[in-house]
């Protein structure tokens, strides 16, 4: 087997309480749910945190009721899916992450504080969305209060995180399918179960294990490395946009 690319690693050795947290009504689900789906069916408790209130999600107005209302009752059912208690919602504005850094860091250090996640789910630095890097930034301010030994996986939705861990989703990915078909708001601008398809089929691009499909990629570090880890990747990502600010508001 040619395990140069990829390295595909056992899940066996996640535990729980899982944290993830995700910038809008969906991210976590497009970036690591059949991940969630698979700490559920393991018992693990999941506490998923929405930092947003989503009002941004229906830009030419197509739903009749409070897109806020909507993505709510969507993102519930999603996690319903996949077997995971509705998120938390800390309804900050939506697209204005940057300009509410400090207080979310706060909200995630204290959240961190209660959970003490053994697993932890968050942005990794290279997202394009604002708020996705904003939500990265605040973890990497808070991540010297997560328990020493915690797993942090760094998930992509604009990008697939480069270096990432892989791990094999084939048995769970129908039931990510089924989750991001319950985003009927978002599905009417991009049809993000067949997006997630092609996506996670081509995570194993490299893989020559029959059997293994669909996979998940995340960025796979310890709490002390995140910090410097995002400064790298963001100094990185700034490079190769060749804008030095990106215009996101966040300082790093």
């Amino acid at each position: 087997m040619n395990h140069l690319f990829s390295p595909l690693l056992p899940r066996d050795s996640l535990e729980g309480p899982v944290l993830v947290l995700a910038a809008h009504p969906d991210d976590e689900v497009i970036g690591a749910g059949s991940m969630l789906a698979y700490h559920a069916s393991r018992g693990h408790s999941v506490t998923v945190v929405h930092a947003t209130d989503g009002a941004a999600g229906d830009p030419n107005n197509r739903e009749a009721g409070d897109i806020r209302d909507v993505r709510r009752a969507e993102g519930i059912e999603a996690l319903r899916r996949l077997g995971v208690e509705p998120a938390r919602h800390w309804d900050l504005p939506d697209g204005q992450l940057p300009e509410n850094l400090d207080d979310l860091t706060q909200r995630i250090e204290a959240v961190i504080r209660e959970v003490q996640p053994k697993t932890l789910y968050s942005f990794h630095a290279g997202e394009a969305h604002r708020d996705h890097r904003a939500l990265a930034k605040a973890t990497a301010n808070a991540a010297h209060a997560l328990p020493e030994a915690c797993r942090c996986l760094l998930y992509g939705v604009n990008f697939v995180p480069s270096g990432g861990t892989l791990f094999d989703t084939t048995d769970l990915y129908a039931k990510l399918y089924e989750a991001l078909k319950a985003y009927s708001s978002q599905n009417a601008y991009i049809d993000l179960p067949g997006m997630s398809e092609h996506r996670n089929r081509a995570n194993t691009v490299n893989l020559d294990i029959g059997g293994v499909l669909y996979g998940e990629m995340f960025l796979d570090v310890l709490p002390h490395e995140i910090a410097e880890l995002h400064a790298k990747q963001d100094q990185l990502h700034r490079f190769v946009q060749r804008d030095p600010t990106l215009n996101d508001g966040v300082d790093t």
